[in-house]
């Protein structure tokens, strides 16, 4: 295997020995010891470009409400958010080994833990029939689509040790997303979403008005907040091997559904887009009998804190009210390779 990258770069490497360890560094100072970890893959550059740009960007009405972030992996995004000053943030992800991962880096980085880690497929379950409702939704996808039948069947020849649901199908990914996200915004809530120009974002949208629109009639709106253009480049021998046939797969995504790309010499250049996404016409969530007060969208709830750059906001952690399930991770879990 070549030799692994430093933080931030664009296909990570997956995580090493237990007692390994790197720094995720974002902005205003913000930095975390995080444990290199079988089954978890290493900050990308994307992320850290979505962690700063929440540094930068993020208000006292964000950081007072209940935030989620989805396919947490390491961790990291939960961790800031609650280092930013946080005080109700919950995180997802697919994957058993990088909840346990991520439980472990806050443990090791804040001391209490504060952070409701669950693991479960996008949202977390919902708690007697009811859908946990959300201020600010934090997502980083999968940034490729679903591999072709014969990428699929040369990646399970040469890829035993990278988990290539966190690379791929990030279309289906997508749609599901946003089918559901109506069920689980606040009122005036809003998601935070880091796209990748290699899926093909305008069809993704168009998709998800014609053909997966919300159950509930609601309307997806879109808003570019920040363009990044970075490098698609390859750190392991198992990636390497397979370049080619990944770079067929993004030509014939160019051709058919618009991906997004530019070739620089021998590297291909992709855009990672931090995209805003809102819900028009989202009707009132149900109440259920005898929980009427515990519906209350949390934006209206909580005091607006005056505006300014979310850095110098001090940490004013708190336990997230969410009540627990079966998948929560509240109690240690196995970590799998």
């Amino acid at each position: 295997m070549a030799e692994a990258p430093p933080t931030g770069t664009d296909v990570p490497p997956v995580g090493g020995t237990d007692g390994d360890t790197y720094e995720a560094e974002f902005g205003c100072g913000h930095h975390f010891r995080l444990f290199d970890r079988p089954g978890t893959f290493h900050v990308s550059r994307a992320g850290i470009a979505l962690g700063d740009y929440l540094v930068r960007s993020l208000r006292g009405r964000d950081i007072t409400g209940r935030i989620l972030e989805i396919g947490t992996g390491s961790g990291a995004i939960a961790l800031l958010l609650r280092h930013l000053g946080a005080t109700s943030v919950t995180a997802t992800d697919i994957s058993a080994s990088a909840v346990a991962t991520a439980r472990q880096n806050e443990l090791a980085n804040f001391g209490v833990p504060t952070i409701d880690f669950w693991h479960s497929d996008l949202f977390p379950p919902a708690v007697d029939g009811e859908p946990a409702l959300f201020d600010l939704i934090v997502f980083n996808p999968p940034g490729w689509r679903t591999p072709s039948d014969n990428l699929i069947a040369e990646l399970d020849e040469k890829h035993h040790s990278l988990g290539l649901e966190a690379m791929f199908y990030g279309d289906s990914v997508l749609l599901r997303f946003l089918q559901q996200l109506p069920n689980h915004l606040t009122a005036n809530g809003r998601a935070i979403i880091g796209l990748n120009s290699l899926i093909g974002i305008a069809d993704i949208f168009t998709r998800s008005r014609s053909t997966h629109p919300p159950q509930d009639g609601s309307v997806i709106r879109s808003r570019l907040l920040e363009r990044i253009e970075i490098p698609l480049l390859f750190y392991t021998d198992e990636w390497l091997q397979v370049k080619n046939s990944l770079l067929a797969q993004f030509e014939k995504g160019r051709q058919e559904y618009a991906a997004s790309y530019v070739t620089k010499g021998d590297t291909i250049h992709w855009f990672y887009e931090i995209t805003e996404v809102t819900v028009q016409g989202q009707p009132t969530a149900p109440v259920l009998p005898g929980r009427e007060n515990t519906r209350q969208p949390a934006g209206r709830a909580v005091r607006d804190l005056p505006g300014g750059n979310a850095c110098l906001l001090p940490y004013a952690g708190g336990p997230a009210q969410l009540a627990p399930v079966a998948r929560h991770s509240g109690e240690p879990e196995p970590l799998v390779s």
